[in-house]
C-alpha cells in the first residue's frame, strides 16, 4: 500500500468570532485568528492538493472577514518556493466550495478537480444567505472556480490508492472529508467539519461528548459527520486550527 506524506500550507488568516464559527454558542466576542490551510499530499509518484485556500487580503476584507494573506502566501506561490510547479499537481480535492477553500484554482490548469456533486449543485444555486459564502453572481461576485470542469463524486470514492473521499455534510450541504493512508495510519483531512481541537473534546458544560462548530447548514448532519470522521481516523488535520501552525509535514 502506498503511504503518503501531508504538507500543511498556510495560505493566510481569518479573524472570526469564536462562538459564531469555532465553538457553538461558546466564547462570544472572543476573536480567534484562524489559519487557512491547504494540504499537499505526496506519495506513489502523485502530488494531490486538498483545497487551495484563501484569496488575497483585499478581497477577503472587502467581501468576507477581517484577515490577511501575506505576499507570497498564495498556494501556487508557496508551492513554487518548494520547487513544485502548478503543472506538477495531478488532482485537487475540494472538501467544499466555500470561498476560502478554492481560491487560485485556475492556476492549476492540468489538475483534475474533485468535488461532491451535492456541493457543486448547491454552489451553483445557493440560498440567499450563502450567496457571499460561495461568491455567487447574485451578490455581484464570481466564484474562483467559475468555468472549471469538475469530477463529481456522489459518496465515498477512491481518488487514488490509499486516498478516498467520504461524505461529511453539515458545515455545507456537500462537505466531504479526505482519508489519506500514511505510515502513522489513516489521516483524515476534515475541512471545516472541525475548526479547532476543542471540537474533538467533550462539552463538559452541556454534557455533550463533542463540542460542535458554530457555522453549519445542518446541525444534525454535522453531528453525525463528526462522529463518522472520528471513528474512521487515526489522526485528524483541520483547515483552521491554530495549534497546527508549528507542524509542516505529517507524519
Amino acid at each position: 500500500m502506498t503511504h503518503y506524506t501531508i504538507r500543511l500550507i498556510n495560505t493566510g488568516f481569518q479573524e472570526l468570532d469564536k462562538a459564531q464559527y469555532a465553538t457553538f454558542r461558546k466564547g462570544a466576542g472572543q476573536i480567534i485568528e484562524h489559519p487557512v490551510f491547504a494540504f499537499l499530499v505526496e506519495g506513489g509518484g502523485r502530488k494531490i492538493l486538498v483545497d487551495t485556500g484563501l484569496s488575497d487580503t483585499q478581497r477577503s476584507v472587502t467581501y468576507h472577514h477581517a484577515g490577511r494573506q501575506e505576499p507570497g502566501q498564495a498556494i501556487h506561490e508557496q508551492l513554487r518556493n518548494i520547487g513544485i510547479g502548478t503543472e506538477d499537481i495531478d488532482a485537487i480535492i475540494f472538501t467544499h466550495l466555500h470561498w476560502d477553500h478554492c481560491y487560485n484554482v485556475k492556476q492549476f490548469s492540468k489538475a483534475s478537480l474533485v468535488v461532491s456533486e451535492v456541493e457543486y449543485k448547491f454552489a451553483l444555486d445557493p440560498i440567499p444567505p450563502y450567496w457571499t459564502t460561495y461568491e455567487h453572481p447574485n451578490c455581484g461576485l464570481k466564484p474562483p472556480w467559475l468555468g472549471c470542469e469538475f469530477d463529481l463524486v456522489t459518496g465515498e470514492e477512491e481518488i487514488a490508492p490509499g486516498i478516498c473521499v467520504f461524505p461529511t455534510p453539515g458545515h455545507s450541504p456537500g462537505h466531504q472529508a479526505v482519508s489519506v493512508q500514511t505510515e502513522a495510519g489513516a489521516c483524515v483531512l476534515a475541512g471545516d467539519l472541525f475548526f479547532v481541537r476543542e471540537n474533538l473534546e467533550p462539552d463538559a458544560e452541556r454534557g455533550w461528548p463533542l463540542t460542535p462548530i458554530g457555522r453549519f447548514a445542518s446541525f444534525v448532519d454535522l453531528w453525525h459527520s463528526m462522529e463518522t470522521a472520528i471513528e474512521r481516523a487515526d489522526h485528524i488535520l483541520l483547515t483552521h486550527d491554530p495549534s497546527q501552525l508549528d507542524g509542516q509535514i505529517f507524519p
